[in-house]
């Protein structure tokens, strides 16, 4: 089937903070802001670094590096251990300030929520979702500070909400709609799209597809059946001309616990204890969601 662009008004937003745990960082102190801040599982040198400010980003200090590499890239790199309260604080703070436009309000991670505006009273009333976004940028700098910076992306779908919100970091505000849908595909890679990793790179070169343009303009056919193999295929058709096919809650399918070592080891005691820590982590997640196992 043929499916045609999707160009009716933009509704949905994506809103994402950034670089979120080294940002609240830099707003929690001021000494250490226009910096480079990498926050790190240990302050080892094997910790792995799990997040950074743009300073750092901007010499390679990223998600992957350790700290070790971290300090010959930088020396003056400030390394900082995760404070999860107050991360967590920051995305109740922020969650707050998107319900007061629409309870339409899906959180996709910490630093990061897709907003519905349809049937909302701001938009019955003519209001611009880009000045409500606009809007929201300024209530968020006042509730979580004046450094943090967020950026926002509108479009039909969620897919096109993110890949707009992703255009110009940090601090930028984009819209994405049927009309300038096939100029913004021009200026981007494949793996420019939120969901094509390097793997699904490799498997559109395959097929002779090697930009968004060209994937886009691919038949929803060949996509199913030669690409992707699967209905993957046709949801990738209809996502990338702006239908929606993401807004489905599929529910919890697991639930894990993860600890990151400070250092290698084979000690059977020290990691029995650790398995055993996470075990009744992993046990209090399950019995709290009604589940056993």
């Amino acid at each position: 089937m043929d499916l045609p662009i999707n160009y009716n008004e933009p509704r949905i937003m994506h809103i994402d903070l950034n670089s979120c745990f080294a940002i609240i960082e830099q707003q929690a102190n001021p000494l250490i802001r226009n910096k480079p801040v990498a926050i790190a599982a240990y302050d080892t040198p094997r910790g792995a670094i799990i997040a950074s400010s743009y300073e750092a980003k901007a010499l390679g200090i990223k998600l992957g590096v350790n700290v070790r590499e971290a300090r010959l890239l930088c020396r003056d790199v400030i390394i900082q251990m995760p404070d999860p309260e107050k991360y967590f604080d920051a995305h109740r703070r922020f969650k707050k300030v998107l319900l007061n436009y629409t309870d339409k309000v899906t959180p996709k991670s910490v630093d990061e929520f897709v907003v519905d505006f349809t049937g909302s009273q701001a938009v019955q009333r003519g209001v611009s979702l880009v000045d409500i976004g606009y809007q929201i940028k300024k209530d968020i700098n006042e509730s979580l500070g004046e450094y943090v910076t967020v950026n926002v992306g509108i479009g039909p779908n969620r897919f096109l909400a993110k890949l707009a919100a992703g255009l110009h970091k940090p601090d930028g505000l984009d819209v994405i709609d049927g009309n300038n849908l096939r100029e913004v595909y021009e200026g981007l890679t494949l793996t420019d799209l939120p969901g094509i990793n390097v793997r699904y790179q490799a498997r559109l070169n395959i097929a002779g597809i090697y930009t968004p343009l060209e994937f886009l303009d691919t038949p929803a056919v060949k996509l199913k059946k030669e690409v992707f193999k699967s209905v993957a295929g046709f949801y990738w058709y209809m996502r990338l001309r702006g239908h929606e096919i993401d807004n489905i809650n599929y529910g919890r399918k697991s639930f894990g616990q993860q600890y990151a070592l400070g250092k290698k080891t084979t000690d059977r005691e020290e990691l029995s204890r650790l398995i055993m820590k996470l075990c009744e982590k992993t046990g209090r997640r399950l019995r709290a969601a009604n589940y056993y196992a």
